[in-house]
């Protein structure tokens, strides 16, 4: 039988350093991107939120000015209560039966706002029925980095 012995020469050596190296290079690569990737998400996240809170905060400033109106509709003990509330409201607000409706609007995001009123006898003046988000987003504006 004939014994070879199979031996690695420097060269081999240096092909196996080459494609260790390039892994790593890849695998490097691929950990950056997808930080990146995260990064955006998270910057992306945390604008939406904000922008949820700052509309939210709008929605609740709003809600007080409401009781306030409601407060002196109630004082002026007209025969009509919500015709008083009515005379009372914004442009921005529509009375619809007894619920008070109106949006709040910041750059592509829409809160929808709607409280109901209470009976003049009520302890409570307004109670939120709705408090829903709309967000339009044009999928061209999406950024999938």
């Amino acid at each position: 039988m004939n014994n070879r012995k199979i031996a690695m020469g420097p060269g081999a050596a240096s092909l196996i350093l080459i494609v260790v190296t390039l892994s790593l290079c890849i695998l490097a690569m691929l950990t950056l991107v997808s930080a990146q990737n995260d990064e955006n998400l998270s910057l992306r996240s945390t604008r939406m939120i904000t922008q949820v809170y700052e509309l939210s905060a709008r929605a609740e400033k709003r809600l007080a000015e409401l009781d306030g109106i409601v407060l002196e509709a109630r004082k002026a003990e007209s025969e009509d209560f919500l015709s008083a509330v009515a005379e009372r409201l914004p442009e921005d607000m529509t009375l619809d039966g007894d619920q008070i409706r109106w949006v709040e609007p910041l750059d592509n995001r829409m809160l929808e706002c709607a409280v109901r009123v209470m009976p003049a006898d009520a302890a409570e003046r307004l109670v939120w029925t709705d408090h829903r988000l709309i967000v339009n987003e044009p999928e061209d504006d999406w950024e999938w980095n």
